[in-house]
Parts: structure tokens; C-alpha cells; sequence
């Protein structure tokens, strides 16, 4: 890590922490039998395959690229000018690659949409007879992939989410503590915008000042979602193009989630209730039945557990309490990625392991209210998971 790094990006990882997922990636191919890699990310929030690799992340639906060796050199590619003497992304900022390579591909130009994979093929058609995996295939443009796969005849095309999946769902000591920074950050957020909702401001207001909280600590993104309503309807939130001019009044519930990552990137999220004189009694009962469901999941959450097996026991928990079953995705792990696996669903293969960072977020709804609980918990061997937020679980009256 340069000094000029240090003094531009807020929280880079360790040269140590890229080497090791080099080093565990690089055996993981032996493993497989791959000779490369090709990585893509198109966003930060769902860019986690490429910020994983680099430290770098993929921004504004721009896909990037990774080309990544069994012998672990790296080529990266980005959706820009080819200009050595500005290099996309800054050189200050690149570790561990032989190779930057840029062309101003834009998913808005279809024309431009096989420039990146020309770029692939030039590296790799040289290669001859390897095999490849892919990394992140739902980032990548359908011209891409059909390009690659007509023009790398040698090649032998594998699926490889899976095998990159497994190592990055396992947390390391440095990016657990990265996590517990944004945690941190979201809890510190969280408590500033409870002094700052009162009657007279908009939903639209909440929404600007916790984004810009969070931007004031370091936050490269945040998604934030406000909703509100009178004392007996559903607050339920939206993300910002639905956040009304609705005025917040005397009496309404508040409902609120900061899903933002911190300055060293990694995703938290942590979700609250508040209300504007005392919540109705069908609230107080949703909100403890939303605890309960969040207890009953994490009371699952163990070493070796089957994420099938504890969507259905779940499910089996809310039906028999006369409680809405999920359909969504409620409970997921975080990283890079705001989303990522392991996710708790019927089609999830992954098991839960020790030093995941899970979010259960249990909802339950009706007609006049929109309850659930949202943190984040570090999976732990031979223990409960451990609550990473602070912030006080319960609806605050306000």
C-alpha cells in the first residue's frame, strides 16, 4: 500500500488481506483445474466479485473486468478512455496487476457492448487450450459472453460463482472488523436522524439527511428507505424515487433502513421504528412477533445448518402463529455485495459456516401495520451469532 493510496482512499484493505484471497483463489483453481478466471462486476452494491479481487469497485452499471491467473497475475478492464497517462481506475489505487486495460464500452451504446470482450480475447486467445471460469455471469452483457464463446474456440467455458462464493462468504479478522465499522457508522447514524424527525419535515428530508450522514462517515453508497404513515396504517418505506413530499405529522410511524457500506466498502444494514407519540397496540404486537421470527432464525443460524431447512422452518414458524409466510429473500449474507450468499431460500445449496455476516430481516404486515427487526450477526462457532448493531431494538417513541 503507496503513501499516496493512504492519503486519497479513507480505508483501503491490507496488501496482506488481498494476498490472502489471491493465495486461497489461486488454490481453489488447482483445485477445479481452471488455468483463468474472468470476473465481472457492473455496480457497487452487487459489485462484490470485483472489489473482492482489487479493492476496486465496479461503479454506475459500467461492467469491469478481471482476468485472474492460477498463478495469480491479474489484468483488470474498465468502461473508459485508453489513455496511459490517465489510467482508469488511478494507478495510486491498483495492486497486484500486470495489466490496466480500458475502452469506453456503455451498455446504453449496443454497438459498444462487444469492446470489452474484444479485449478479453485478445489476452486469452493466445493461450490456446485452457480452461476458464466465470465469475459473475449475471453482470456480464449477453453480446460479451457470445463473443467470448465464439471467438475462444480452445477454450472450456465453467460456471464458477460457486467456487469464489465459498471463499468470500467466510469472513477474515480484518474484514470482520470492517464490517463492525460500518455496523458502527449505522448505529451512529441511526441516532443522529432520531433527533431530527419531528412533524412539518417530508419523507423526502429524513431520506437526504441519514444518505448524507452516512457520506459524512465514509460511505462510498447507501440506499436508504424511508416510509410513513398515520398511527394505524402500514409505514412502509420505498427506496428514494417512491419518497414522497408527504409531511410527517403528530402521531404517524416512521419506518426507516440504512443499507449503506462503509469507507473500506463492505455492506451493513440496520433497520428501525419510530413514532410520533405511542405506537398503536397492533404495532407493539407485529413488532414483538417480528422479533420472535428474528429470534427463531438465529436461534437456526449454526455451523453446518441447511439454508433450505431453515426457510422451511421459518415459513413452519410463521404459519403456525398465524403469521404471513415469506417470499422474499429475509434473511442473506453481506460483504461487498449488499446482497450475497449465503441467502436463506428454497434454492440455496450453501451451508451456514462460522465467521459469515448474516442479516435476518423478518417482516410481518398487515392492514394497519409494517413491523420487522434488521441487523446484522457474525455466525460463530459453538456460540449465538453475534449482534454487530448497538442501536437499541425496539420502536422509539419519539
Amino acid at each position: 500500500m503507496n503513501e499516496e493510496m493512504k492519503k486519497y482512499i479513507i480505508r483501503p484493505c491490507s496488501d496482506e488481506e488481498l494476498e490472502r484471497r489471491w493465495t486461497i483463489s489461486a488454490k481453489a483453481m488447482q483445485e477445479n483445474n481452471l488455468d483463468y478466471l474472468i470476473i465481472a462486476g457492473r455496480t457497487d452494491y452487487l459489485g462484490g466479485y470485483v472489489k473482492w479481487f482489487t479493492d476496486l469497485p465496479a461503479l454506475h452499471d459500467y461492467v469491469a473486468y478481471v482476468i485472474f491467473s492460477k498463478d495469480k497475475e491479474m489484468i483488470t478492464i474498465w468502461s473508459g478512455p485508453d489513455l496511459p497517462q490517465k489510467p482508469n481506475p488511478p494507478s495510486y489505487c491498483v495492486r497486484g496487476v500486470k495489466k490496466q486495460l480500458s475502452r469506453p464500452f456503455i451498455p446504453s451504446l449496443n454497438y459498444s457492448c462487444i469492446y470489452d470482450a474484444e479485449l478479453i480475447v485478445n489476452e486469452l486467445a493466445p493461450k490456446g487450450k485452457i480452461r476458464i471460469g466465470l465469475v459473475g455471469q449475471a453482470f456480464m452483457t449477453v453480446q460479451c459472453y457470445r463473443y467470448l464463446v465464439s471467438n475462444l474456440t480452445q477454450a472450456t467455458f465453467v460456471e464458477a460463482e460457486d467456487i469464489i462464493d465459498e471463499l468470500k462468504a467466510i469472513k477474515s479478522d480484518e474484514e470482520i472488523e470492517m464490517i463492525r465499522e460500518v455496523c458502527q457508522q449505522q448505529d451512529e447514524v441511526m441516532e443522529w436522524i432520531s433527533r431530527h424527525i419531528e412533524p412539518g419535515r417530508r419523507e423526502i428530508d429524513i431520506y437526504a439527511d441519514i444518505k448524507h450522514q452516512c457520506h459524512l462517515r465514509g460511505a462510498e453508497n447507501a440506499l436508504i428507505m424511508v416510509g410513513s404513515n398515520s398511527r394505524h396504517l402500514p409505514a412502509v418505506f420505498y427506496y428514494e424515487h417512491f419518497h414522497s413530499n408527504r409531511v410527517i405529522e403528530k402521531g404517524d410511524t416512521v419506518s426507516i433502513l440504512i443499507e449503506s457500506n462503509g469507507p473500506s466498502g463492505m455492506y451493513a444494514h440496520l433497520g428501525r421504528i419510530f413514532t410520533l407519540g405511542q405506537p398503536s397496540e397492533e404495532l407493539i404486537r407485529d413488532f414483538e412477533w417480528a422479533k420472535k421470527a428474528q429470534e427463531h432464525t438465529l436461534s437456526l443460524l449454526k455451523p453446518g445448518a441447511d439454508c433450505r431447512e431453515i426457510w422451511k422452518l421459518h415459513n413452519q414458524f410463521m404459519r403456525e402463529n398465524g403469521l404471513p409466510e415469506e417470499t422474499r429473500i429475509y434473511t442473506h449474507g453481506q460483504g461487498y455485495d449488499l446482497v450475497e450468499r449465503p441467502s436463506i431460500g428454497p434454492d440455496e445449496k450453501m451451508k451456514i459456516k462460522a465467521r459469515m455476516n448474516i442479516a435476518p430481516h423478518p417482516t410481518v404486515f398487515s392492514t394497519s401495520t409494517f413491523a420487522f427487526v434488521c441487523e446484522n450477526y457474525l455466525i460463530r462457532e459453538n456460540e449465538p451469532p453475534l449482534c454487530l448493531h448497538k442501536y437499541p431494538k425496539k420502536i422509539t417513541v419519539l
